[in-house]
């Protein structure tokens, strides 16, 4: 309201007031994160074999984690990244979580991620021989294979994950098969849990003034404001619950049968089939999904800009890019048209404009993020439900999904434009990929 206010007297006067508000809220926190250093995500280890090893009788104890192989095992070095590595030790042995002895008979070693010094130290003057047998190996590879490592948050998105910056940075124990048991024991503390939240919330409430300031001219269309005057039947309403359901069932065959993400269009594009088909028969009315002609002229430059201020704001600052092959160039239109102009089509276009006509738009983009949330807590509950005793899963379901589901939507208020949030959210499925660090 204070903003209205102000930029009905002087634009200028109000850019001044949002840039300060934005310039506090980027130094709220950076110093959240001098403070917390591990509330900052990092980008996820890709996990395969480097090397194997056979190794003497062993033991060691790490912070709450105690291991002996009485008979020796084998060591897979599955990733070593600066002062970190990751290791697989597969044995007969006892171990110890938490003084808590480890029923021996389910269990068949350890996935363990430990600082490079730490990982020294424990080793000691242990023997460690090459191993050579071409189908252990083999076998070998495909433990590697099943190992999950440090958890992966957003996968929809920008793929993220968090660890602590001690000498046991993570670690599960695997089964005698090699199958990772979840969840993973490691501890966390409430404080940097707490503090990841803080900047991402932090980082969430910069990106919405970003986008207000560039648009400070925005007023609603006549046709925008002529739909806030009517109201939606309830057939409208009502096909957003089966809607919901069939895309949350799509996302879950898509994980469950291992399909590229851009199988999800086939859902989308069945939706968008059937709400067209009810649209012929008129029970319901004003379908566009917020692709208007007069529109499609605006909002790209907020979308670049947003999709940047995702990247850097969510993993930091990269130390280089590499655009890739041709192969991974032709990923973009691929994205823009098969998964993020169909998700915005239903989502903005659809889902968030009869909420909005109904309840206003305040309200309409509030129910929208929550129904996005909601969504992908309902298939992460069902494909992975270990993930709810990881404390960052709440980070996304809370804070990641629903808020870039309302950036979303808040850009699409702010351009009227489908084709400008299918913009920024194929660049947030994209730009993760040529960004180094």
């Amino acid at each position: 309201m204070l903003l209205k206010k102000l930029g009905a007297r002087n634009y200028f006067v109000a850019m001044i007031f949002l840039l300060v508000i934005t310039l506090l809220l980027i130094i709220s926190a950076f110093i959240v994160t001098a403070f917390m250093p591990g509330s900052m995500a990092r980008v996820p280890y890709q996990y395969e074999m480097e090397s194997a090893y056979e190794f003497e009788p062993w033991s060691f104890e790490i912070e709450e984690l105690e291991a002996a192989f009485p008979d020796g095992g084998i060591i897979v070095t599955l990733k070593q990244a600066g002062r970190y590595r990751s290791d697989l030790l597969l044995g007969e042995g006892t171990y110890y979580d938490r003084d808590k002895l480890v029923s021996s008979d389910n269990t068949g070693g350890i996935f363990i991620v430990t600082e490079n010094q730490v990982f020294e130290e424990i080793k000691g003057d242990n023997i460690f021989l090459p191993v050579e047998d071409e189908i252990l190996l083999s076998h070998l590879g495909e433990i590697s294979d099943a190992q999950m490592g440090i958890p992966t948050l957003w996968e929809d998105g920008i793929p993220l994950s968090f660890h602590k910056e001690n000498s046991l940075v993570h670690y599960y124990f695997v089964s005698p098969e090699g199958n990772p048991i979840m969840p993973p024991s490691s501890n966390y503390s409430d404080l940097t849990i707490f503090g990841a939240f803080l900047v991402y919330i932090l980082y969430l409430a910069i990106l919405g003034m970003v986008i207000t300031m560039l648009s400070p001219d925005h007023r609603y269309s006549k046709y925008w404001i002529q739909l806030g005057k009517t109201r939606p039947n309830f057939f409208s309403l009502a096909i957003i619950i089966p809607i919901i359901a069939l895309l949350t069932a799509n996302k879950l065959a898509v994980d469950f049968f291992g399909y590229p993400d851009l199988y999800l269009a086939l859902g989308y594009i069945l939706v968008i089939f059937i709400l067209f088909l009810a649209n012929r028969v008129n029970l319901i009315d004003y379908l566009d999904f917020g692709l208007r002609r007069d529109k499609f002229k605006y909002g790209y430059f907020l979308a670049i800009v947003s999709a940047v201020l995702i990247i850097l704001g969510i993993r930091g600052l990269p130390s280089s890019l590499s655009i890739g092959d041709t192969e991974y160039l032709l990923q973009l239109p691929l994205l823009f048209f098969l998964l993020a102009l169909p998700r915005e089509m239903i989502w903005r276009g659809y889902i968030q404009a009869k909420l909005s006509r109904k309840f206003g738009v305040n309200i309409g983009l509030f129910l929208m993020a929550i129904l996005a949330a909601a969504v992908h807590s309902t298939s992460l509950a069902l494909s992975d439900p270990w993930m709810f005793l990881y404390p960052y899963t709440y980070l996304e379901i809370a804070l990641l999904v629903p808020g870039t589901a309302a950036i979303l939507g808040y850009l699409y208020l702010r351009t009227e434009n489908i084709l400008a949030c299918a913009a920024l959210h194929s660049l947030i499925l994209w730009l993760p990929g040529i960004v180094l660090y």
